[in-house]
């Protein structure tokens, strides 16, 4: 059984349909990408399998279980977490606060252990830190556990996302646009980032990305939208040739969407 099992999924809003039919079978351990000229319909999809939109029809199944009609929260408590193509962090926090605030999901003391600082209380918060600062290690920023998050540069702040994404321990990682605003040298660190969190803590990722050398790097199989459907989908070397992909990217009238 697929880990995540995406089945006609289709989303309108008004008399626009945003996205037709959209399917997806996500095995464990696997990297797929989702690209496309701007407007195709990507983040919409993302939005959908977080929550963030509810699907006008198909069904999401995660582990067989129907995911349609849940929060966002309970996405994430069960194991799909994601960043966004535009950043969304604490910006008036510290780097380790971005990092524990994120780890609260696990947190297990009640509000009057919190209120009354219990012994429980301040273990729970040792181990919160201890596990922040391990993670933010990983990800080259426990160097600056006290930095406001908005002082980070930017390639920093992508790489504070996805540590914070990682500490809602989940399944399946949904990346929106990594990438973006990235220098050369930047996305080289960003493509072996991402296959060592992969193999670290065993994920399954699924991928937006305008930038190919990144997706033709570490994608085992890519699906390709235009207009909101499925024009083409397989490994990098048959989508590198596949006319329809080519002129989709050559055509014009595309919005963000």
């Amino acid at each position: 059984m697929a880990l995540l099992d995406v089945k006609n999924l289709s989303i309108q809003f008004g008399g626009l349909k945003a996205v037709t039919d959209f399917n997806l079978s996500l095995e464990e351990g696997e990297l797929v990408a989702i690209i496309g000229p701007n407007g195709a319909g990507k983040t919409t999809v993302f939005n959908m399998l977080t929550g963030l939109y509810k699907p006008t029809e198909g069904d999401i199944l995660f582990n067989g279980s129907s995911l349609v009609g849940l929060k966002p929260h309970d996405f994430t408590e069960r194991g799909i977490a994601r960043t966004f193509q535009n950043i969304r962090l604490f910006n008036n926090a510290t780097v380790l606060d971005n990092i524990k605030i994120a780890f609260t999901l696990q947190v297990k003391y009640g509000l009057g252990e919190a209120l009354f600082r219990t012994r429980k209380y301040h273990n729970v918060e040792d181990d919160l830190e201890i596990k922040s600062m391990e993670l933010l290690k990983i990800l080259g920023l426990d160097g600056k556990a006290d930095f406001l998050a908005k002082n980070l540069p930017y390639g920093e702040q992508r790489r504070l996302e996805i540590a914070r994404a990682l500490a809602t321990n989940p399944k399946i990682l949904l990346l929106d646009e990594p990438a973006a605003g990235m220098n050369p040298n930047e996305i080289d660190d960003l493509i072996a980032l991402i296959k060592e969190i992969k193999e670290k803590f065993s994920l399954t990722v699924l991928l937006i990305e305008h930038h190919m050398n990144v997706v033709m790097t570490i994608a085992d199989r890519i699906k390709v939208l235009d207009f909101g459907q499925t024009i083409a989908e397989g490994i990098p070397e048959e989508i590198q040739k596949n006319p329809k992909v080519i002129e989709a990217y050559l055509g014009g009238g595309h919005k963000e969407c």
